[in-house]
């Protein structure tokens, strides 16, 4: 696999979408009191906004394809270049709780409203963070009113007394929550086995087994991809080493396609053909999982995916496929039908914690940034992450430059 992304070191403060936004980030008084070589900390900030932001923009492009087959998108869609509205006839997703809120392109799915309440959670609590506070905090605190309904019933049963935060996850529907996790390979950055052992600890709310060893080497991955030197084939090299028996093999098979595709329609056949999952173990180390056959389907029906064992996988294949291309890897994410926004999230947030905010088309930067201030100031909470991170002395400053 070759690399071709060449990280920008182009310092944080030059970036126009952000000064076009009045979105510049100013020094804060942690860092006088922090003796950071300031050139590793212009490569976080740059690498930490770009993670967060990446994340928000894949979900809000991959928001009004999402649950359709990739021709079916072809057909609806053709040759989509940029965000399109979440009210077109041919979204299957209705506006409303759980989904985009408002129709104007740009604007977030539930993955990036319940990754903002992840977000408070980290930034009003302390190490250490795991299921127990995490559930704690979130029955307290969050605003359930735009979740993804499935996972507020591990917290109800918590709350109830049928089952504790650490074993929650033991009992719940697997699948979905993938692309809420960004900020915790924010918090230690450049440290992948600590993001995982973190993550891990979190998701125990909803995650067996497979999916938290899936989950975890996710995050491994953008933890890895602050680390000076870091390229595509070290960022997935990070996410292979912290995987588990199966995960390893399920990454593999999906980069393995990745590698070899000629274009994104071999992509995607191949993809289809071995890699949609129809049921499977939640054991780190069990059999290979149930596979889907592949259909096409151009009408009206929901085809989706939520399954871990498919979900991660195929972000790791879209990562791989893109080459830190923007264009290539988030497109190709979005364009791909299943779970399009929270599959592509992941494969976003690795590239944009690999190359930093410049990575990203500034249009993209911008549309996102407004189009949900209303309810949220994306740059802000990345701030104020970063800030976090330095206060908490979990990042890996020594490895980032």
């Amino acid at each position: 696999m070759k690399n071709t992304l060449i990280h920008s070191r182009r310092g944080f403060l030059k970036t126009t979408a952000l000064a076009a936004l009045g979105a510049t980030i100013t020094p804060s008084s942690l860092f006088a009191s922090v003796a950071i070589d300031p050139d590793a900390l212009k490569i976080y900030r740059s690498k930490a906004i770009g993670c967060f932001m990446g994340a928000a923009i894949a979900d809000a492009m991959g928001g009004p394809t999402e649950a359709q087959h990739y021709l079916r998108i072809a057909k609806e869609f053709p040759d989509f270049q940029d965000y399109i509205p979440h009210n077109t006839s041919a979204t299957f997703m209705p506006l409303g709780p759980g989904r985009a809120l408002e129709p104007e392109a740009g604007n977030i799915t539930d993955d990036t409203y319940i990754r903002m309440d992840l977000a408070a959670y980290l930034l009003q609590t302390n190490p250490p963070y795991n299921a127990d506070k995490f559930a704690s905090w979130l029955l307290k605190n969050a605003n359930f009113s735009n979740w993804w309904t499935v996972a507020v019933k591990a917290l109800k049963r918590i709350e109830n007394g049928e089952v504790s935060a650490k074993d929650a996850g033991l009992k719940h529907q697997q699948g979905g929550g993938g692309a809420w996790w960004q900020p915790v390979a924010m918090l230690y950055a450049g440290d992948p086995g600590k993001a995982s052992k973190v993550t891990t600890a979190m998701c125990k709310i909803w995650k067996a087994p497979l999916e938290q060893d899936i989950l975890s080497s996710v995050v491994a991955g953008q933890a890895a991809a602050f680390k000076k030197g870091a390229t595509v084939d070290s960022v997935v090299q990070a996410v292979l080493d912290d995987s588990g028996p199966l995960a390893k093999k399920l990454f593999t098979r999906a980069v393995e396609i990745a590698q070899q595709a000629k274009s994104t329609t071999q992509l995607y056949e191949n993809l289809y053909k071995h890699c949609l999952v129809k049921s499977c173990t939640t054991e780190v180390n069990g059999p290979m999982p149930e596979r889907e056959e592949p259909q096409i389907v151009l009408g009206e029906i929901d085809y989706n995916g939520i399954l871990f064992a498919e979900q991660q996988p195929l972000a790791l294949a879209y990562f791989v496929y893109g080459q830190g291309d923007p264009y290539k890897t988030v497109l190709t994410g979005v364009k791909a039908g299943r779970d399009t926004d929270s599959n592509t999230c992941n494969s976003a947030a690795w590239l944009g914690a690999l190359g930093g905010i410049e990575v990203w088309p500034e249009k993209w930067v911008t549309t996102v940034q407004k189009a949900n201030m209303k309810r949220m100031d994306l740059f802000k909470t990345g701030e104020a992450l970063i800030e976090k991170g330095i206060g908490n002395k979990t990042i890996r400053f020594d490895r980032i430059e």
